[in-house]
């Protein structure tokens, strides 16, 4: 089904190449696919950086829209299934709210909740202490675009990011 597609749509921008060589010459009509085919393909993937100390820090870039943040770590939480009871803090947008870009959103600090987001884990208070030496695993979630997650400890009141 998706080849199909696929194969509809080069169809379609051929004829559309061919009428716009015949009215307005092949190197212009050239320049125009490319300016129109350029602004269709912008989606960048989320880059996420962690940076600064105790609570650290969440750099994005990135065109996706974020729509959650989870940080899961290594001490269990709560009584729940699978990730769920290890999620020491996770915020999602909030129903209705204008959905924001990664970067328009960045930095997003630990235990800091944005404007239009809404904090799901804890389900009441404040997200728990960060202990030093302790493995934690940051998600940002987007749409419009692929998220990321990286690993991090806390060592000297510093982040480092670790690759598991």
């Amino acid at each position: 089904m998706q080849s199909r597609a696929l194969s509809h749509l080069i169809f379609r921008i051929q004829n559309f190449f061919r009428s716009c060589r015949s009215l307005i010459g092949g190197s212009a009509a050239l320049a125009l696919l490319l300016v129109v085919g350029s602004g269709a393909s912008c989606e960048r993937d989320t880059k996420l950086t962690i940076a600064g100390g105790n609570p650290p820090k969440f750099f994005m870039t990135g065109s996706g829209i974020l729509t959650s943040v989870r940080v899961r770590g290594p001490q269990k939480q709560r009584e729940a299934q699978g990730e769920d009871k290890f999620l020491y803090w996770v915020i999602e947008i909030k129903d209705g709210n204008n959905p924001r870009s990664v970067e328009k959103l960045s930095p997003l600090i630990y235990g800091k909740i944005p404007e239009g987001f809404e904090q799901i884990y804890p389900e009441r208070g404040e997200a728990p202490p960060l202990v030093e030496g302790e493995r934690y695993y940051v998600r940002v979630v987007t749409s419009e675009a692929n998220g990321d997650g990286k690993y991090f400890i806390i060592r000297e009141g510093k982040v480092e990011v670790s690759d598991y």
